[in-house]
């Protein structure tokens, strides 16, 4: 009995900590829109190569203002851009009922996404956003974890710094871009990396953006 609670507690620990080394192995697949590797399954054990029509990436590289904004509005504009991204995604790759908040125990995760499988895709959206020149006032970041010291549940997240502000992990200008708090197709939160580590969560889940209606 003792030993199954502790091999329990690993299992609570290994959740969502370590992302998988993939995002360095389909470096090369995030050369187009058209084709990219996308993570499910939990930790990425599920890794399917999918795209963007051009149509679509047209769509996503509208909600990206040509005028003259401010890095607050552009950081608004990424997490739409993450969320239309997942609405086309979502059908090809099986990912459309993904879920909020992937819990821990989950004995069907086909389709669902943890914080590893979250990390690594929002990463690679905004590595492609940025190389087509639809984000201009931020670069990527490394990804951020928090609750690794304590007995809370483990979580990641992807991440960007403010350009113009000093390139420092948890500083003013760095930002956690987080889509595992929604459900697929839902818009990512964006917040400072300082005030996501102190177990920040938002006070209620979002719904399925209707890009229709705004």
């Amino acid at each position: 009995m003792v030993r199954a609670t502790v091999v329990f507690f690993l299992f609570l620990l290994s959740a969502c900590t370590v992302a998988d080394d993939r995002l360095q192995s389909h470096a090369e697949n995030l050369q187009n829109y058209s084709d990219f590797g996308v993570c499910s399954g939990y930790g990425c054990s599920t890794y399917q190569q999918t795209g963007l029509t051009e149509q679509e990436w047209q769509s996503v590289s509208d909600l990206f203002s040509q005028q003259e904004k401010s890095p607050a509005q552009e950081r608004e504009e990424i997490a739409r851009a993450i969320a239309l991204i997942e609405q086309f995604i979502g059908p090809k790759t099986g990912t459309a009922g993904d879920k909020a908040r992937a819990v821990v125990l989950n004995f069907s995760t086909r389709g669902q996404m943890d914080c590893i499988d979250e990390a690594i895709n929002s990463t690679s959206y905004i590595y492609l956003m940025r190389k087509y020149g639809l984000i201009k006032l931020h670069t990527l970041g490394g990804y951020a974890r928090r609750n690794i010291d304590d007995l809370s549940y483990p979580h990641s997240s992807a991440t960007i710094h403010e350009i113009g502000k000093q390139k420092t992990i948890g500083g003013d200008g760095h930002f956690v871009v987080d889509s595992w708090f929604h459900q697929n197709g839902a818009e990512a939160e964006v917040l400072p990396v300082s005030q996501w580590q102190k177990r920040w969560y938002p006070k209620e889940t979002r719904s399925v953006y209707n890009f229709s209606a705004s």
